[in-house]
């Protein structure tokens, strides 16, 4: 068994704490030094027993200079950069780990302008560590950047995607000028960090399409796992088909095509990084307390003072005991229901977005309030996370919002990944992780060309789509630009701000999006008053599909206790066990029987009058017992639309004016349609530079 290394955080002895980490009156009373920064002592404004400010009125229970909230992309970031700057900082975070959605994301991130990872791979060089063996994939020209054309390319008003949506156009100006300014120094930032980024492929989506900026995190498999080494073992990388670990969520993929054989690749490569610096820097966690007030002198007028936070343990729903995450060393016990934690400085809000609240995702499409409908990542981040909480918080203390129209222009944002039988099809987490138990299953991971041995029925057992069409999305607007993706030149022959590009030709010529997804939530006949609601979808298919694809439907892929899976005898017994088995279906799948029916006279004729099935690929009848149906969820993956701010990251409300001491970043903004990690991590970055300036509140 390789040897595996939990952590290797080097604390001072007394801040050494048991596996509760450390307590609340150790948080006032003992000093911490940054490394690498002039020490910076927690204590001294506010004494273990707190006492009411004066100004406020309030007992507050903690006191930093920055308080961040949220403990992902944006949070990380900005807790380390403040920290360098000397701040002390207090990250407050809902759920029992660090990471939120970075820690399972793809670990794909675009920057840019000329950064040192462009640099690199120009030069043809490795990276320090000499882990890197692919020689670069992208040639010189197409790495060539500066901050000027990256502004150009994140605001071209005349890019429009193959959806005829203009991803760049509504960006906020101000923001991506010192986003793109930003950029260099936080790709610097990012491997000083101890974070590993391999060749440069292509761009994230929205991210440009002049240049290549994106690329991978990584470690290496290894026999023991380091984040300073940049080493993993297999077992914590996770073992495909077998397991994840509490140290990866979600599996890591093969890093083999853009690092080297052995190389694994996901955001845990960047998310543990990250938070292992944080750590060792001095940067403090409250974890398990959910934000749910921005406190200032009044609701619409002064500083931001502070916030109020909420108790929110998670408990292992097999053992009942509450979850903690992989590290503890810097966490503060408090299990008091409310604690109120003043900002001598300025409050971050790195909280997420709205991806699991359906009243919040409502407003952008109201299929989408279907409850059944989750967030990707929803079993690891709990009932709380990605609840619009940040968005709201700030709305009540007169917040402006920014791009809330951008929420539809994305292809990812709501769609459907195809994994079956489960409610989260968008991730690939496997038993070892504690909240695998909470999805059941992991789902069955199914290719487009598998759909043709399937039938997609709605809430009442009606197809309602072509389902060898319905998964397919758009290519999203991003480098290398061509055709596919919605431009007439391909790579370089590119030209930014060309009217041609907009050009009712060119849109008659690239479109191709897809309305798979929007059938699928649109209101049938088993919608009910006074919501409406689509109900879930379900994947139809017989024992003959299992034959000739060679799906694993046994668990993990699948669950017999999470209502998202049922297999019978006959097609009336499967509508029934639907039914009564799972809590989203609300009515009787009475066209059920008769859709099958129909389909297998349509395979028989070779011919699929309703939805034009045939052409695409082959027909196969559904009758050979037993008979399964698995959930056929859509996801809701990313924010768009959220708190407007300023090239400070500075919140701003709705008079224009600032909001003095309050700043956002990442999918609790507005204003930035781009996908993926580098949005959040630069907003992080930025918000921390200039909150660390803002004068200490006495």
């Amino acid at each position: 068994m390789a040897k595996r290394v939990k952590a290797n955080i080097p604390v001072t002895d007394d801040l050494r704490r048991p596996e509760t980490g450390l307590n609340r009156r150790a948080f006032f009373t003992q000093g911490v030094a940054a490394a690498g920064v002039g020490a910076a002592v927690l204590a001294g404004t506010v004494p273990a027993t707190a006492e009411q400010d004066e100004g406020s009125g309030i007992e507050w229970d903690y006191e930093v200079d920055v308080v961040v909230v949220g403990a992902g992309a944006t949070g990380l970031p900005a807790a380390i950069r403040a920290r360098d700057l000397g701040a002390t900082v207090l990250i407050v975070e809902q759920n029992f780990e660090v990471g939120g959605k970075m820690l399972h994301s793809t670990g794909l991130v675009s920057l840019g302008g000329g950064d040192q990872l462009q640099l690199r791979d120009i030069r043809g060089e490795a990276d320090p560590d000499g882990y890197i063996t692919v020689p670069p994939l992208e040639d010189p020209e197409e790495l060539e950047d500066d901050v000027d054309l990256l502004f150009r390319d994140m605001t071209d008003w005349s890019v429009v995607d193959p959806a005829a949506q203009a991803p760049y156009r509504y960006n906020e100006r101000p923001l991506h000028r010192a986003w793109a300014d930003n950029c260099p120094a936080v790709r610097t930032f990012l491997l000083d960090n101890h974070v590993r980024m391999a060749r440069i492929s292509g761009t994230h989506g929205n991210a440009g399409m002049s240049r290549a900026r994106r690329a991978y995190t990584f470690f290496v498999e290894g026999e023991t796992t380091d984040v300073t080494k940049g080493t993993i073992t297999i077992e914590d990388a996770g073992i495909p088909g077998v397991s994840s670990s509490l140290f990866a969520p979600t599996l890591m993929q093969d890093g083999s095509a853009t690092v080297r054989e052995g190389a694994r690749t996901n955001g845990t490569a960047l998310a543990r990084p990250l938070e292992y610096s944080a750590r060792q820097k001095g940067v403090k966690f409250l974890m398990n307390r959910h934000m749910d007030e921005i406190i200032r002198e009044e609701q619409f007028s002064g500083r931001v003072l502070g916030i109020k936070a909420t108790f929110s343990p998670r408990l292992d729903p097999v053992t009942g005991e509450r979850l903690v995450g992989y590290w503890n060393d810097g966490n503060i016990d408090d299990e008091k229901e409310v604690v109120y934690i003043k900002a001598r400085k300025a409050v971050v809000i790195g909280a997420g977005g709205h991806t699991a609240n359906p009243e919040f995702r409502g407003m952008f499409h109201p299929g989408f309030r279907e409850p059944a409908f989750v967030s990707s990542g929803w079993a690891f981040l709990g009932p709380r996370g990605q609840d619009a909480s940040g968005i709201k918080a700030g709305m009540r203390v007169g917040a402006g919002l920014a791009g809330m129209q951008q929420n539809l222009s994305y292809p990812s944002t709501f769609h459907f990944p195809g994994t079956l039988a489960t409610r989260d099809p968008y991730t690939t987490m496997l038993p070892g992780h504690p909240t695998f138990s909470l999805r059941g299953a992991t789902g069955i991971d199914l290719g487009a060309d598998s759909f043709q041995h399937l039938i997609a029925v709605n809430q009442v057992g009606k197809r309602f789509f072509n389902e060898m069409t319905m998964m397919q999305g758009w290519s999203n607007a991003a480098y290398p630009p061509g055709p596919r993706k919605g431009q007439p030149e391909e790579g370089l022959a590119f030209r930014q701000l060309d009217w041609r590009n907009a050009s009712a030709e060119n849109i008659r010529t690239t479109y191709s999006a897809n309305a798979g997804v929007h059938a699928a939530t649109a209101v049938n006949e088993g919608s009910q008053a006074p919501d409406f609601h689509s109900g879930p979808i379900w994947a139809i298919f017989d024992q003959g599909a299992l034959d000739r694809d060679g799906w694993d439907i046994n668990p993990p892929f699948t669950s017999p206790d999470n209502g998202l899976f049922f297999s019978a005898d006959t097609i009336e017994e499967l509508a029934w066990k639907i039914r009564a088995g799972c809590e989203w279906q609300r009515v009787e799948l009475s066209h059920l029987v008769e859709t099958v029916e129909i389909w297998n006279r349509y395979v028989d004729d070779d011919l699929d009058p309703e939805f034009e099935r045939g052409p695409d690929a082959p027909m196969f009848r559904i009758d050979k017992p037993r008979f399964f149906a698995a959930a056929l969820f859509p996801v809701w993956h990313d924010s768009y639309g959220g708190l407007h701010i300023n090239g400070k990251a500075q919140v701003v409300d709705l008079e224009g004016q600032v909001i003095p001491g309050l700043y956002a970043g990442g999918e609790s903004s507005g204003g930035g349609n781009q996908h993926g990690l580098g949005r959040a991590i630069v907003h992080g970055y930025i918000a921390a530079t200039n909150a660390v300036q803002e004068p200490i509140v006495s």
